[in-house]
């Protein structure tokens, strides 16, 4: 068993255990102070207004003998009616302490400490004011009366007139004021049911306080049971388990709340992190991809210019089959470059996009410019749009192209529509045909291209829109052939705008990209021809 150390101390004062025992702790011994303290005064005063109503009962037992007692100079040491352990003290005007009368009760009689000497208040005072006080130390205290001994037939009120009250040198006159009776009863046994009640309540307290805290500590480990539980597995998640979860469990709604937002971010930062080394790979290869991309026209380039270095200009078959070369290699390297501008320009834009213009476009509006691009590479190939054939000049096949919009740029549609058109184009027959088609339903608009080519084979469908990525790598690079980004701009600029792009195909038949857009709201514009 561990020593229980100031570090131990620390660490379960900082505990949340600790933390909601210790508020338990001073809540109690706020409620137990308050309710000890209601609880102690309202016995005090219960008892002292016994001792009040005894005092009173005890001036009135001997009230019609005092006079008799002074007059007659007769002076008992002891009378019945006193309450045991009561006294009454009888001074002079002049506060000299004549004698006192004690009960039957006492065996013991002496005089009292507060009385010995000098009193610490006025007779006078005290007797005008006819309410009981306590005097005395608190472990020998008293509750004490004065009240005054007036001639016969003065009335009860004690209120007499100020050019015959004591001290004010009227020597000789009959003063109706014979003297004080101050009438006293100890507290010692009031004193000694509050301080057994204060103990036992102090006693009990600490009994129910400690039981409590037992209890408390025992309760809260239910509780708590799930906190330990997400403590836990967050640390196994720190170590790099990112696929861990918090179980459901049955606890509090707050704990529930905490795991579900617990789980929601963790949930977040497993698909930050796959998404990050997914980045971190397609970065890889794109580095290798690029880099052989790269290496093959400027190796061939570098070996034509070696070769002319050699040979000289004196062999113009040769420098002529060189410079045809070199420019064909030249070409290939720009398109490469733009295309990496492009994806570069793409996923800048990817941040950008919310602040960005809206974009409307439709296949109207840019076919005029696609058509004499495309034209030179169809060759023998039937293209048609919608089922009107397309050639140019023949501004028929475009009409009622308008009336759908797509929210692109025109430039970004036309090279859209450019790279999904010299693909199909590349792997398609000179006797083959190739079709854009556009539709509208009632949730999506979109359009596609179709060919009769011979198609995709299945295992490279899932990969045709990577970069760099081209089938059939084993042919030889043929006049035209790109370097496998012009699907992935396509793919990137289509999800860039809220798109989505599929591909079905069956090899030896041919292969459909359809571009799918969600329908918003849609803006007839009409047909411009």
């Amino acid at each position: 068993m561990k020593p229980f150390t100031r570090l131990n101390l620390n660490h379960w004062r900082n505990s949340l255990v600790g933390q909601l025992l210790l508020r338990f702790w001073v809540c109690h011994i706020l409620f137990f102070t308050i309710i000890g303290s209601i609880q102690y005064h309202s016995l005090q005063t219960s008892l002292y207004q016994g001792v009040q109503e005894n005092l009173l009962s005890d001036y009135a037992a001997i009230r019609s003998s005092m006079i008799n007692w002074l007059s007659n100079d007769l002076r008992p040491g002891r009378f019945a009616e006193l309450r045991p352990g009561n006294f009454v003290a009888f001074y002079s005007t002049d506060a000299k302490l004549s004698f006192m009368v004690y009960s039957y009760g006492k065996t013991n009689a002496t005089i009292p400490a507060f009385l010995q000497g000098n009193l610490s208040f006025t007779l006078y005072g005290k007797a005008v004011n006819a309410q009981p006080f306590i005097i005395g130390k608190s472990n020998d205290n008293y509750m004490v009366l004065v009240k005054p001994i007036l001639a016969a037939g003065i009335s009860s009120t004690f209120e007499p007139p100020a050019n015959i009250r004591p001290g004010n040198g009227n020597q000789g006159v009959q003063l109706p004021l014979l003297g004080y009776a101050v009438i006293g009863e100890p507290l010692s046994e009031e004193n000694f049911l509050l301080e057994r009640n204060l103990r036992g309540y102090v006693v009990n307290a600490l009994i129910i306080f400690l039981l409590s805290t037992l209890l408390t500590a025992f309760a809260l480990q239910k509780p708590l049971e799930p906190l330990l539980n997400i403590s836990s597995t967050a640390r196994k998640i720190a170590d790099g388990r990112y696929n861990l979860r918090i179980p459901v469990m049955k606890t509090a709604s707050e704990i529930e709340q905490l795991r579900e937002a617990l789980n929601h971010m963790l949930g977040q930062i497993e698909y930050a992190f796959n998404m990050e080394r997914a980045a971190k790979e397609r970065m890889a290869q794109f580095i290798a991809d690029a880099s052989h991309e790269l290496r093959t026209p400027l190796t061939s380039i570098r070996g034509f210019l070696e070769i002319l270095n050699r040979s000289g200009a004196a062999d113009k078959e040769t420098l002529d089959s060189a410079h045809r070369t070199m420019l064909v290699e030249t070409e290939r390297l720009i398109r490469l470059t733009e295309g990496l501008l492009t994806l570069n320009r793409i996923s800048q834009e990817v941040n950008e996009i919310e602040q960005s213009e809206p974009t409307q476009v439709t296949l109207e509006d840019v076919l005029p410019d696609l058509i004499p691009l495309i034209s030179p590479l169809l060759e023998n190939r039937l293209f048609t749009i919608n089922g009107k054939t397309v050639s140019e000049g023949n501004l028929s096949a475009f009409r009622g192209l308008g009336t759908l919009v797509f929210p692109f740029k025109a430039d970004e549609l036309k090279q859209i529509l450019y790279n999904l058109l010299h693909n199909a184009i590349q792997h398609t027959a000179t006797e083959g045909n190739i079709e854009i088609s556009i539709w509208e339903e009632e949730s999506s608009i979109g359009f596609s291209v179709k060919d009769n080519g011979k198609g995709i084979p299945p295992e490279d469908v899932p990969r045709i829109f990577q970069r760099f990525f081209r089938g059939d790598r084993s042919r030889a690079r043929t006049k035209g052939q790109g370097a496998g980004l012009g699907l992935a701009i396509v793919s990137e600029l289509i999800k860039l705008r809220g798109g989505e792009i599929h591909v079905d195909s069956i090899l030896g038949e041919g292969t459909a990209f359809k571009v799918i857009f969600p329908k918003q709201d849609p803006i007839s514009l009409g047909e411009n021809f």
